[in-house]
Formats: structure tokens, sequence, C-alpha cells
């Protein structure tokens, strides 16, 4: 009041005054903005219920259809137009790209190394002391696998189903490296493992100095900044010689939920919001996403069935490995000792995995038997 006064003394032709006259159209157009919203909002919610979580309500049946009509082969929908039997064809000479989506210690880099150097039916060109190889095709340069010994970690390390399908990493990689666009037919595929397993494994890794500090996790086109996605030890420093409780401690550990959280669509979720404000509801539609997309994954192994693993993805695809994979795949973590309230922590901290890996043993056996009935048909 007493700076209205000085105005009225004055005149509106004072600094202050002037700053006062801005400051009270600001606060009256405000207060006409926020009432204009809270009435579109009480209609919105009388109608259709709260708008907190809009972008949650997205369906991952309605997000996945788009995604997947860019030359995504389906499971799903190869089964529906062949009538219910699962057929893959992969033209090794056309347009077909093996894409192998690498969650840490799986048996993925096992299953990497077998594809590059012991797969027989479409070798790639591999040089001593070197970890890339050339998996080109026999007419063209143009790679037929995509994945950490051919292309490189080129959409970023470890990079998930989010960076490399959703953001459409592995069509403008691909494209950027024939030098023009071009439509290609790809399969995914990727490895599981025991969650309590895994979990104790990257433990070990992560004790003996591996962060993967310069993975980029990009969701909703943008890398994750680190109010994003906090991180659990000093950059400079790392955490390597980490103990079993500080690693579990940790409520931004990615290695909680791993396998679910790089299988789903993050971006229903607001990207990485579920692990600073985690949620029922963020759980389930991240979960209902990684079991979809794994449902229409060309193949999928399992760490624990090397064997049974290696014979799906040689009649899946046609290719034979000229070596058995359960002799390479085997852990270095067996000697981890923790108490029963550790693993029972453990367990219960990735119980998403745990309810994706049942599913994964579900479908695994299914897909099996399908595989060894049309073999006997065939007979």
């Amino acid at each position: 009041m007493k700076l209205m006064g000085m105005c009225s003394m004055r005149g509106w032709k004072g600094v202050q005054c002037r700053k006062l006259f801005v400051f009270a159209t600001i606060l009256f157009a405000a207060s006409i903005v926020y009432f204009y919203i809270s009435e579109k909002r009480e209609i919105v919610e009388f109608t259709e219920g709260p708008v907190t979580d809009f972008s949650m309500k997205t369906t991952t049946e309605v997000v996945n259809d788009n995604m997947l009509e860019e030359g995504y082969y389906a499971y799903e929908r190869a089964a529906q137009e062949s009538g219910g039997v699962r057929v893959i064809r992969f033209n090794k000479t056309a347009n077909d790209v093996i894409v192998f989506v690498h969650i840490q210690k799986t048996a993925g880099t096992t299953f990497e190394k077998f594809l590059v150097r012991y797969q027989q039916n479409l070798p790639c060109k591999c040089q001593a002391h070197k970890k890339r190889c050339n998996c080109g095709r026999n007419a063209s340069n143009e790679t037929w696998l995509f994945s950490r010994y051919s292309t490189g970690w080129v959409c970023g390390l470890h990079a998930d189903f989010t960076e490399l399908v959703v953001n459409s990493c592995v069509q403008r990689v691909l494209d950027k490296q024939a030098g023009h666009k071009k439509k290609r037919n790809y399969f995914y595929t990727t490895f599981l493992r025991n969650p309590t397993d895994r979990f104790i494994s990257e433990f070990r890794h992560v004790q003996r100095g591996a962060t993967w500090i310069s993975s980029k996790h990009v969701c909703n086109g943008r890398p994750a900044s680190v109010n994003d996605l906090p991180t659990c030890f000093d950059p400079r420093i790392g955490w390597e010689g980490v103990s079993v409780e500080e690693f579990i401690s940790c409520p931004y550990n990615l290695a909680f939920n791993r396998q679910t959280r790089m299988l789903s669509n993050l971006s229903l979720v607001g990207c990485y919001e579920h692990l600073r404000r985690p949620s029922y509801e963020q759980d389930k539609i991240m979960m209902e996403s990684a079991k979809e997309n794994l449902r229409n994954m060309a193949f999928f192994g399992i760490k624990e069935r090397m064997d049974d693993s290696q014979y799906f993805f040689e009649a899946t695809f046609d290719m034979k490995f000229s070596r058995k994979m359960s002799v390479w795949g085997k852990s270095k973590s067996n000697d981890t000792v923790l108490t029963a309230s550790q693993l029972a922590y453990i367990r219960n901290v990735n119980k998403l995995d745990w309810e994706l890996y049942e599913y994964a043993l579900q479908l695994f056996n299914e897909r099996l038997s399908q595989l060894h009935r049309k073999k006997r048909r065939l007979r």
C-alpha cells in the first residue's frame, strides 16, 4: 500500500512503479490461465478420469503396433498370418538383419562370439586380436548382423529395446552406413538368465571394476541426465571393490530388474521415472511391455538352457554352429557367498525380472516343443 501511494503521488513513470504494474499484469494473466486450466481439467476428469497419469495410460499395444510397422519381424503377427504356425524366413542374401539386444551377464557375449566366429552358414570375416568382424553379405558389404562384434556399440553401450527400436537407432545407423534409406527386415534376439544369478554376476563384475558409465540410456529422443538417472558412485572414482551391502542399498542401481527394463518400452513409464518414484502401475506397464516385446522376438535364449537355446536358434534361422555354446557359457560367480537374508532381499528387488523369467521359461518351452513337433513331421 505504501508503494501504491508513492505511485499515486509520483505518477507511473518511476522505475519501481513500472515494475509493479508489469508484476500486477502478469499475476492477473496467470490467475486467468490457472482458472481456465482448472476448469478444463475438471471437465476432462469428469468425462475421462484423472489426467495426472495420462502418459502412462497409453497401451503397449498401440505404441508397439506403430513401432513394428517399419520392418520389425513380430512373432505374434507372423503366427497369425501363417495360421498359428510360426514360420521364420530369414533371407541371408536379401535385406534381413539379426539384431541382438545384449543384456549384461546373460551369456550374451558367448552368443555374440558364436555368431561371428563359429557360425557356418553365413560366416563373418574375423581377424586375430580384433574384436570386430566383418559380417557383410556375399553380394554386398551390408551387414546381416547388428551386434557388439559386428557393428560395435553404435547405439550406445548395451543399448536396450527403447534405444534400438523405439528410438529407431538401428534403422538410422544402417541407413547412414549404406548412404541412403533402405527397407530392411529386423529379427530381434536376446538372452535371459535366472535373475538372482544374473544380479550376483553383475555385482561381481562391478566389484572387479565395470560400471558401463558410458551407456547413453536414450529415451524419448535424448540421453538420460544425472537428474533423470542418479549414479550410485562417483564417476571419477568408479565402484571397484564395492561390498554387497553397498551394491544392494543404492535405489538407483540399474542392476535391479535390468532384464525387464531393457526389454520394455521405457517411454511408456516416463523413461527412468520409475527409479526415482516407483509405483505399482509403472511396474505393471513395464512388465506388460517387456512380455509383449519378448513374445515378438524372433529368438531368445536362456542361459541355464544353453543346449536347448542353441538348437532353438539353429532350427529357427537355419544356421549351424561348429561348437557347443554350453561348454563356453560358464559362470565365474558361483563362488559368491551370501547370507540367506541377502539372497531373499536380492530376489525381492528383482521381482519383476523373476516374473519375466518365469514367463520366458514357459514361452521357451512352448516354442521348443513346436520346433520338435515340426522336426518330427518333416522326417
